[in-house]
C-alpha cells in the first residue's frame, strides 16, 4: 500500500510540473517495518526553490517534510562560511509537516 501512495505523489508531481529527485520502493532508513517495506519520494518545485519529501510505511504511516529556500529560513544561524551571495540559492533544512 505504501508504494501506491508514493506513486500517487509521483504522478501528482509530474502533473504539476515538479521534478522527481529521488524515488525508492524499499527505503533502508528509519524504523524497520515488520510487514512490508517503506517507500519514499523527493520532488522539487519547477524553479528548484522548494522540495518535498514523503516517506510512507505500512506501519509507520506517512511522514512529509518540506524544504524552503534559505532566504525564507529565519532560524538559520548566520555564519562566516556562507557569506557569498552564490550560496543563497541553496535550500535550507527540511521541516516536518504536522497533520
Amino acid at each position: 500500500m505504501s508504494q501506491h501512495q508514493v506513486h500517487a505523489v509521483q504522478q501528482l508531481a509530474k502533473v504539476m510540473g515538479w521534478h522527481v529527485l529521488s524515488f525508492s520502493n524499499h527505503v533502508g532508513l528509519g524504523p524497520v517495518e515488520s510487514i512490508g517495506n517503506a517507500s519514499a519520494i523527493t520532488v522539487a518545485s519547477p524553479n528548484g526553490d522548494y522540495a518535498i519529501s514523503v516517506r510512507n510505511g505500512p506501519e509507520s504511516g506517512s511522514k512529509v517534510m518540506v524544504q524552503f529556500p534559505r532566504s525564507q529560513c529565519k532560524d538559520l544561524p548566520k555564519g562566516d562560511v556562507l557569506q557569498d551571495s552564490k550560496w543563497n540559492h541553496l535550500r535550507g533544512p527540511f521541516k516536518e509537516v504536522q497533520w
